[in-house]
């Protein structure tokens, strides 16, 4: 059949068409290596993603033995995931202590102090005290077992000058290598006078090592000045290779902080990051030719000859300086790049790029977008969707069962300490283009507090069933009360179904989870690793327990009763924080057998607002059993809560209006009084305006509906406000606007000419858009009335096409009769020109008469039959040829 396949190509050649692939431009070939390199993320991409721990499938997880293994004091806070790594967990803290761990028992196999940690007191950062040491999580070239990091501390003493150090140290022992450590300094490669001052800066981010080095980023300490983003390059041989700034000259900016994060690696030479608030062009610039300024920006570096390093591409929202201006830092979300299997044949290579501005951008890795050079001066992006909550880590993803993505939000608007976000599930699809999409379909129960963890996802491969996603849950940035979560991979009925619940302590904010060899591992703020797998055996257990929303100062009891599984002696239970143990039934201490309980009366006492959570641990003669106790605290006062904060319309065309919702909710535990609203001026308005001194009983919202309109091209911005009785509320509200798309069909008449009866003959034609605006078809009704026509590639209703977008369509022409006929194609879009038609003929013939006088028939037709007429000598030799 090779021969035949080869003379239809031929033949399709000489009728004036190409072979498949020919003279098409091919994207940029991306080589995904894990460069034997372990970091932050699970893999080179920072999908988050753990194929590889059948051990964890959700029916082991949820079996009575699974639980909590071993927990293992240790020195500092941490905020570097856990890794495990050649049979040994690695586990850095604040404090500069390192730690090299048995991962099965938790045993201390080795430990080292690097020096004094900084204090960030010097400076006035609270929120990063008590100590900066190592926060950044370790890049672990597993080859030659070594853990590349950084450590903050002064270079003598406990005060005075500070220095950052470069450390290389061997996983099992902790010692040192040759050359190290190397005091991070000096000037950047591509901005002159620009030094780096380890005083004002943090590195945060996870580390990578690439081709032989370690990249490590670097932002400013609560953006006291002067700061930049930085990133610097150790090669194994301990010698500085790359300096790079993220802004230029005196500017400041640009931090790359990630929320911890790690940089996506994506190919031989190149990673990406993103960057905060910081200074941006004022004019559009083209992704492959990157400005000097890419405060809040995807940034991708490349590795140069001397190896230094060069930005070579990048995406920045077209709202950028708006951003900037409200701190709407797109660094807050870690890059992800998403797995080959979310891509399709024409965009392979995807990303998912989040902020604090809640709306998630689906990227091509290979043309990652630029700057305004979108629709109307909008983005040029795959998809952009929400404000939903914004985002302060990463998104996850699992590609099986048709492709996941997983984002925790923090509800936009809301204040930190007390604010409260959704757990988003979005699924991956095609449109009607065959574009790739991604759609927001679930979410987790229950709220979820600033500081909680990205998450990770464990499987057995794409096996459906297998997969579990992980996070560490917060109630607020405290940690106080902090959980570890499983969650079904797959939603149900559009609900993440919880799996797995365990009380952790105090966690440090944002910490991710470690996974490794079947067993899950969370570092906290209080000093302690702890372990959950199986077998583990629990002498004693309770379920967890939610007491719901209680305004301050209100108590509630509950109780909760605890089972023994085995004889066991409890000596007491206790809690903590706005939890307390009113009474037990029988008294303490008591011997149970297995079966037999024992009941404890549980209050719960908000005395501050949001999710309020603990642990509720039941101390025994074999050890503390535990559960976890949650509940939301209210204000006794009312408090109007605007989500979403920051309202991105995007760019439109002028003439064209669309629009979103703010929803004012009262969040607080007492009525609360809308005294007045004010809506923005054009090109926004606003309409469902709640009346002057409307009050809202708590948990009760209201919905104003905002309509951008815009008559003149240009970028936009205004503010919705809410007076109330506890303050003003704000709502940030940009757009932009460009001229009308515009549909143009390539040709207005398919001719088909003869085509014998029973065979098929194809015809394509292209819609282009040659406006200055997205454009969106709103009617498309193929051919069908006449015999023989059908479209051979569908156009459904709702198919965008951005400027200069070209779509080609097909019609097949199969007769069944003799004789003309007629027919047309009638595609309607939003761009004023009214219907368009395409109109399509041909004439049924009978007989062996020469076929398609206008074109060639397809395979099946008059290509496929002379091939068979011409190759049946060779066909037939073929055959009779010996196997």
């Amino acid at each position: 059949m090779r021969w035949a396949a080869a003379a239809a190509v031929v033949l399709s050649a000489a009728c004036g068409s190409a072979p498949p692939g020919a003279g098409q431009g091919g994207s940029r070939s991306v080589v995904r290596t894990s460069d034997q390199a372990l970091g932050a993320g699970g893999d080179d991409l920072r999908s988050g993603w753990y194929p590889n721990q059948p051990n964890l499938a959700p029916a082991r997880v949820s079996a009575p033995d699974f639980g909590q293994l071993f927990d293992t004091p240790i020195t500092g806070q941490v905020h570097a995931q856990p890794l495990v790594v050649n049979g040994r967990l690695l586990i850095v803290t604040e404090s500069n202590d390192v730690y090299s761990l048995d991962p099965t028992t938790g045993t201390v196999l080795a430990h080292t102090n690097l020096g004094v940690p900084w204090n960030p007191a010097d400076v006035n950062c609270i929120a990063l005290e008590p100590t900066v040491g190592i926060m950044g999580t370790p890049a672990v070239d597993e080859a030659s077992n070594t853990a590349y990091f950084t450590s903050k501390t002064y270079v003598s003493g406990s005060s005075g000058p500070v220095a950052y150090w470069a450390h290389a140290v061997d996983v099992a022992t902790l010692a040192e290598r040759p050359g190290f450590p190397v005091q991070i300094q000096g000037s950047a490669d591509n901005v002159s006078g620009a030094p780096f001052d380890a005083r004002q800066h943090v590195q945060r981010p996870g580390l990578i090592f690439l081709d032989g080095v370690m990249y490590a980023t670097f932002a400013g300490i609560c953006d006291i000045q002067p700061w930049k983003g930085w990133i610097f390059g150790v090669s194994s041989a301990a010698q500085i290779t790359a300096r790079w700034a993220a802004v230029d000259g005196s500017a400041l900016g640009g931090g790359i902080w990630q929320t911890g994060g790690a940089p996506v690696v994506d190919g031989p030479g190149t990673f990406l990051v993103s960057t905060g608030n910081g200074a941006v062009p004022i004019s559009p610039f083209p992704g492959r030719t990157p400005p000097s300024y890419l405060g809040e920006a995807w940034v991708r570096l490349t590795v140069q000859g001397d190896g230094s390093l060069q930005a070579t591409d990048f995406f920045m929202p077209y709202d950028a300086s708006q951003l900037n201006e409200w701190d709407g830092d797109l660094g807050s979300g870690a890059p992800m790049g998403l797995p080959d299997a979310f891509g399709t044949a024409t965009f392979p290579h995807l990303a998912v790029a989040t902020g604090k501005q809640g709306v998630v951008y689906l990227l091509d890795r290979d043309h990652l977008g630029g700057f305004q050079q979108g629709a109307a001066g909008g983005d040029d992006v795959l998809q952009r969707v929400g404000p939903y909550g914004g985002v302060w880590g990463k998104p996850s993803a699992w590609p099986g069962s048709g492709g996941w993505v997983y984002v925790p939000t923090v509800s936009a608007g809301s204040t930190p300490g007390g604010s409260s976000g959704t757990f988003d599930v979005y699924q991956a699809s095609v449109d009607g283009s065959g574009n790739p999409t991604l759609a927001r379909v679930a979410q987790a129960a229950g709220a979820f507090g600033l500081g909680t963890s990205a998450p990770v996802v464990t499987s057995d491969g794409t096996t459906p069933g297998s997969a579990l996603v992980w996070l560490t849950w917060m109630a607020d940035n405290t940690g106080s009360g902090a959980e570890l979560r499983a969650y079904d991979a797959v939603p149900v009925n559009g609900t993440l179904q919880v799996r797995f619940r365990a009380s952790i302590g105090q966690a440090t904010r944002y910490a991710v989870p470690g996974v490794g060899d079947g067993r899950i591992y969370v570092a906290t703020q209080d000093g302690h690793v702890r372990a959950f797998g199986a077998p583990v055996d629990p002498v004693i257990t309770a379920p967890p327990l939610d007491f719901g929303p209680l305004v301050i100062g209100q108590t509630a009891t509950q109780p909760v009763t605890f089972t023994a599984q085995r004889a066991v002696q409890v000596s007491s239970i206790n809690t903590q924080g706005d939890f307390a143990v009113a009474s037990t039934q029988p008294a303490l201490p008591v011997s149970l057998a297995a079966g037999q309980t024992v009941t404890v009366q549980v209050s719960f006492t908000p005395a501050s607002t949001g999710i309020r959570a603990a642990a509720l641990v039941a101390n025994t003669d074999q050890g503390p059993f535990s559960t976890s106790l949650t509940g939301l605290g209210q204000s006794p006062t009312g408090r109007i809560q605007a989500a979403p904060g920051i309202l991105s319309f995007g760019g439109i065309a002028i003439g064209r209006n669309v629009s979103s919702a703010v929803t004012l909710t009262n969040v607080g535990g007492a009525p609360s009084m809308l005294i007045s609203v004010n809506a923005p001026s054009d090109p926004f308005s606003a309409t469902g305006l709640p009346a002057p001194s409307t009050v809202l009983q708590p948990q009760a919202s209201v919905t104003v509906t905002l309509t951008f309109a815009p008559t003149v091209v240009g970028d936009y911005q205004d503010d919705l406000t809410v007076d109330t009785d506890q303050g003003s509320v704000v709502t940030h509200l940009t757009g932009s606007a460009g001229t009308v798309g515009l549909l143009q069909l390539s040709t207005s008449l398919l001719d088909f000419g003869d085509v014998r009866l029973g065979q098929t003959a194809k015809k394509s034609f292209t819609l282009h858009n040659g406006g200055g605006s997205r454009l969106r078809v709103n009617k498309s009704q193929p051919p069908g009335l006449a015999v023989g026509f059908t479209a051979g590639v569908q156009l459904p209703e709702g198919t965008t096409l951005d400027p200069n977008q070209d779509l080609t369509l097909e019609v097949d022409f199969t007769p069944t009769s003799a004789g003309p006929e007629q027919d047309r194609w009638v595609i309607t879009a939003d761009d004023g020109q009214g219907p368009q038609q395409l109109m399509v003929k041909g004439t049924g013939v009978t007989g062996s008469g020469e076929t398609g006088k206008s074109g060639c028939t397809s395979a099946g037709g008059t290509v496929a039959w002379w091939a068979s007429l011409l190759l049946a000598p060779l066909l037939l030799r073929r055959r009779r040829a010996p196997r």
